[in-house]
């Protein structure tokens, strides 16, 4: 994502927040001849405000806003990079916390993964994702959260540590698959889980994904929005064995 420690800053959202559309990232062009897709430019971590040459710092951020259930005001988690604190939102914080973020898919970052709280593996999609999930989490038995491709129905399936499923899936404009947003989706479960938020809320929220420009005295922060994520409970299925039994 943005390195192995991650802070975690979640707010209850009591003051103006501007919400501004990302402009869709450039896709690189494939080489002449090859059947590779476009490869997606993630924005980074730095945007510039259109019409100024300043550049304002930003980092991952999602905006839940409730519909119905026990949760009742929108709250907005921002992550960043363990020790950068700069710029965040006035209101009412509800939780910060760190925590260690490892990849499957990198050899190098595998030394982390016995002792990650989230596990991420952005390139695999699992042919029965449920049960690998499941045997992720027995694996390394410190992780709170893993997240992973869903061969079947497309997006993200993510397992919890209680036992829990979620099926995350990108709606309204974000590059499906890109680094680093199923990373994000791990911070964010994992932290919405400590923080003891209700996990059911998800389900009917709207789930607002993007970067958060940092604010000052002078400034209202702004969301720069990417897309929508649904959040919603998913079930351990059963499989048909074709009548043979052990």
């Amino acid at each position: 994502m943005f390195g192995t420690l991650v802070s975690v800053h979640l707010f209850r959202v009591e003051h103006a927040l501007r919400l501004r559309r990302i402009p869709p990232p450039p896709a690189t062009p494939a080489p002449p001849g090859s059947s590779a897709p476009s490869r997606i430019t993630v924005p980074s971590r730095t945007s510039a405000t259109r019409g100024t040459a300043a550049s304002r710092r930003s980092d991952p951020a999602i905006l839940v806003i409730p519909r119905e259930g026990p949760l009742r005001a929108p709250h907005l988690m921002i992550l960043s990079p363990a020790g950068h604190h700069r710029g965040l939102p006035p209101g009412r914080r509800v939780f910060d916390g760190t925590h260690i973020v490892a990849t499957l898919d990198d050899p190098l970052g595998r030394i982390w993964c016995e002792v990650a709280d989230v596990l991420v593996s952005q390139e695999t999609s699992w042919n029965v994702p449920e049960r690998d999930i499941s045997g992720l989490l027995d694996r390394y038995p410190g992780c709170e959260v893993a997240v992973g491709g869903h061969e079947a129905g497309g997006g993200f399936l993510a397992g919890l540590r209680d036992g829990r499923l979620a099926a995350i899936t990108e709606v309204g404009g974000l590059p499906g698959g890109s680094a680093p947003w199923p990373a994000v989706y791990g911070s964010f479960l994992y932290g919405w889980r400590i923080a003891g938020m209700p996990f059911e809320s998800l389900a009917t929220a709207s789930v607002i994904v993007g970067r958060y420009a940092d604010s000052s005295a002078a400034r209202i922060g702004t969301l720069e929005v990417a897309g929508r994520t649904q959040v919603r409970p998913a079930h351990l299925r059963t499989y048909d064995t074709g009548g043979m039994s052990a």
